[in-house]
C-alpha cells in the first residue's frame, strides 16, 4: 500500500488542446512532458495534483492563452512523467524549478499556478528561488505535508489517518522526507511577491487551516469560494480565475 501511496494510477492525459503542442524540459536524469501553447513575455506554469493530470488546466489555459504563453507539465510519478513516484510538493518543486530556468534562458517572465499538491510545490519553489517567478496563484494547497496526509486519508476512511500512519511513514521514508518537516507554508513565508491563494469552503479534502497558514505566512487574504469540491476552482471558475491572475501579474 506504501507503493501505492507514492506511484498512484497514472491517469491519461487525454489529448494535447490544439492550441498547444507536446513538448519536453531537462530534468534531473529525466525528461520532464509538457504542453506548452500561446505567445508573449509572460508564460503560465502551471503544476497538477496527486491524481491529476495536464488536462486538469486546460479550462484556464483557453482563458490564459490569448494573453500570454501557458506550460502545462506532467509532474514526477503521474501521466507520462517517466520519473518513479511522486515527490510530495518536494519533488515536484525540483522540476519546476528546472522548468523555469529554462523558460527564464529564453528571456520568459515567469507566473506559477498550482493545484493541491502542484500548489504545495508553486509555494516550495517560490520561496527557494524567488528570482525566477513573477507571480504565484494556488487552489487548494497544502501548508504542511503531515496535515494533509491526515485529512486526505481520513476523507473516505473514518480515522483513516491513524489506521494507515504505518504506511505513510513507510511511503515518506522510501522518498527521503518527513512529513512534518515538508511545509510549504514557511517557505511561502520568503515570497513578497503577487499572489492569490484560492480556496473553497467546500472543498472537502482540506481544511481551511491550510490555507489560512499561507495567508498568514504571505500576508495576502484568501479569496474563499462556496459550493466546489477540492480542485474545482480553476476547472469551474477559469474566467473570472484567469481576469484576476492576468490583473495580478501585470499581464495584458
Amino acid at each position: 500500500m506504501a507503493r501505492a501511496y507514492v506511484s498512484p494510477v497514472r491517469l491519461s492525459p487525454g489529448p494535447v488542446p490544439s492550441y498547444m503542442r507536446e513538448v519536453f524540459f531537462a530534468g534531473d536524469g529525466y525528461s520532464i512532458p509538457a504542453w506548452r501553447g500561446g505567445s508573449g513575455q509572460d508564460v503560465y506554469l502551471c503544476v497538477h495534483g496527486y491524481g491529476g493530470s495536464q488536462s486538469s488546466w486546460n479550462a484556464l489555459s483557453a482563458e490564459l492563452v490569448p494573453w500570454a504563453e501557458v506550460v502545462t507539465i506532467a509532474t514526477m510519478g503521474q501521466t507520462r512523467s517517466p520519473a518513479k513516484g511522486v515527490g510530495f510538493g518536494e519533488g515536484e518543486a525540483i522540476e519546476v524549478i528546472a522548468v523555469a530556468e529554462a523558460l527564464a534562458a529564453e528571456g520568459k517572465r515567469i507566473h506559477l499556478a498550482g493545484v493541491s499538491m502542484g500548489g504545495a510545490a508553486c509555494w516550495i519553489a517560490a520561496g527557494s528561488r524567488p528570482d525566477l517567478f513573477a507571480s504565484v496563484t494556488t487552489e487548494a494547497a497544502f501548508a504542511r505535508l503531515d496535515w494533509a496526509s491526515e485529512e486526505f486519508l481520513s476523507v473516505s476512511v473514518p480515522f483513516g489517518a491513524t489506521i494507515f500512519r504505518p504506511i505513510i511513514l513507510m511511503a515518506e521514508r522510501s522518498k527521503g522526507i518527513r512529513g512534518h518537516e515538508v511545509r510549504p507554508a514557511d517557505a511561502a513565508a520568503s515570497w513578497k511577491g503577487p499572489c492569490l491563494i484560492l480556496q473553497s469552503r467546500d472543498d472537502g479534502m482540506f481544511s481551511p487551516r491550510h490555507a489560512e497558514a499561507l495567508s498568514q505566512a504571505t500576508s495576502q487574504p484568501v479569496w474563499w469560494f462556496e459550493g466546489l469540491k477540492h480542485g474545482e476552482i480553476f476547472l469551474e471558475r477559469a474566467p473570472e480565475v484567469a481576469r484576476t491572475m492576468l490583473e495580478v501579474g501585470g499581464v495584458g
